[in-house]
């Protein structure tokens, strides 16, 4: 009861005028409280996590915005590409529901995410300043949430949501491994090198928790993404002579890389396995050299089987292929009619491989469920939002969006990043302030 209570004074905040203490109500429900209320409490009779919440305020806000701001939906070219999304998306629901017999309730929990995309029109309508000033404040409840996961390791216990713990051996020392990073942690990062609103040695502190917190999770792939953002971040800031000796550069030790270790994998475990799927006999894959269960200690191998597999089941199904397999949810028994995937990790709650969820990798879950045409229209958003960024490097908040965005690209590889409402909500804000800066310099 608390939570409607907090999301109807969110509302009511916003029709007064308040409207960053609104939006900081809004990504509380985005983040499950900051990442701080584990979202089982959220849970009731109508909502089943925080980001249900989040939709109807930034809907009650759109709405009342509509109403009194004049040419409030006027189209730009962002606009027009979430338009064509939208159209592809209610052609995607009728087809579910009336081709494949999805029930409403498993269409609206699988695509309610993407209603999230509207949060545009509210972060156009505020003020440069005002943008500039929520972005500050997410800022600092991301610092604080980072010490907080930072702390987790020197404690080894969970402060933040509970999850799934693990420990490495690192210098010699058995440390924690946590998986409940702080939702909006990579975005602030790099706002925090880039474009710290702080100056002096609180600047010096914040950027140090946040890139601590970011490298706290001991995640390989995390780590390769931010050692690549950080160097093209810095590349493209320098002069196009030393830009250009600089990528030939890393040309030559890439080639000398490939040379040295490239036979090696060639001939892995991995490779093989991967060849193995790609064979495209998957549904006899236990009949096949290859064994589940080293292929999930492969992660990288693990994932692309994953992602080849689904993408089979679409060439064998070429309806699939335009509009997607289907937008029910893990637990429907249309998915178990359905599907009969042997690539996923077990679902311990089901007693079954998981067949369209995973967090391992974004373009599985979407191909499957939204076809060649959604994942195509979802990627042109996030590409549009990417090249919008590097046309304006020399903007710090260009920039750092832009260098984001480099990880974003890497993550999808080995996370679900691609479904994260907050994946695109944050570069909205940035993306606007860039906006509001170009007028004012016209």
């Amino acid at each position: 009861m608390i939570f409607i209570v907090l999301t109807i004074f969110a509302i009511g905040l916003y029709i007064g005028g308040y409207k960053i203490p609104a939006l900081m109500i809004f990504f509380f429900f985005m983040t499950s409280g900051f990442n701080l209320v584990p979202e089982d409490i959220m849970e009731n009779k109508f909502f089943s996590k925080g980001m249900d919440y989040a939709i109807l305020i930034i809907v009650a806000m759109v709405a009342i915005d509509s109403i009194y701001v004049k040419n409030y939906l006027k189209p730009d070219k962002l606009i027009y590409l979430i338009l064509i999304f939208y159209a592809f998306l209610a052609l995607c629901v009728i087809y579910n529901k009336f081709i494949i017999g999805v029930g409403w309730k498993d269409i609206i929990r699988t695509a309610r995410y993407n209603v999230l995309w509207i949060a545009y029109l509210v972060f156009r309508n505020l003020s440069k300043e005002q943008l500039l000033y929520l972005l500050k404040c997410l800022f600092l409840v991301t610092v604080v949430c980072a010490a907080l996961f930072v702390l987790q390791i020197i404690l080894n216990e969970n402060i933040l949501n509970e999850t799934v713990k693990y420990h490495i051996w690192f210098l010699g020392m058995k440390i924690p491994r946590f998986y409940n990073q702080p939702d909006m942690l990579q975005i602030f990062t790099f706002m925090a090198i880039y474009f710290n609103p702080y100056k002096g040695i609180k600047r010096i502190i914040t950027t140090a928790i946040l890139i601590a917190a970011l490298l706290g999770a001991f995640h390989r792939s995390l780590f390769i993404a931010f050692v690549l953002a950080i160097s093209i971040g810095y590349a493209i800031q320098l002069p196009r002579p030393k830009r250009i000796a600089i990528l030939t550069s890393a040309a030559i030790i890439g080639s000398v890389f490939i040379v040295f270790f490239g036979y090696k994998f060639a001939n892995s475990r991995t490779i093989r396995d991967i060849a193995v799927v790609t064979s495209g006999n998957v549904v006899d894959i236990d009949a096949r050299d290859i064994d589940i269960d080293e292929l999930q200690k492969s992660t990288f191998a693990f994932r692309i089987a994953h992602l080849i597999e689904r993408n089979q089941y679409l060439i064998e199904h070429p309806r699939a292929m335009l509009l997607g397999a289907g937008l029910m949810t893990e637990d429907s028994k249309l998915t178990d009619l359905t599907f009969d995937f042997k690539v996923g990790l077990i679902e311990e709650a089901l007693g079954k491989t998981a067949q369209l969820d995973t967090a391992d990798i974004s373009y599985s879950i979407i191909i499957l469920r939204y076809g060649y045409l959604g994942a195509l229209l979802i990627l042109s958003l996030y590409l549009y939002l990417m090249i919008y960024f590097y046309k304006n490097r020399k903007d710090p908040i260009g920039l750092f969006s832009f260098v984001y965005f480099i990880v974003v690209v890497v993550s999808t590889f080995f996370s679900y990043i691609l479904t994260l409402p907050i994946s695109f909500l944050l570069p909205m804000i940035t993306y606007n302030i860039i906006q509001k800066s170009k007028s004012e310099d016209e």
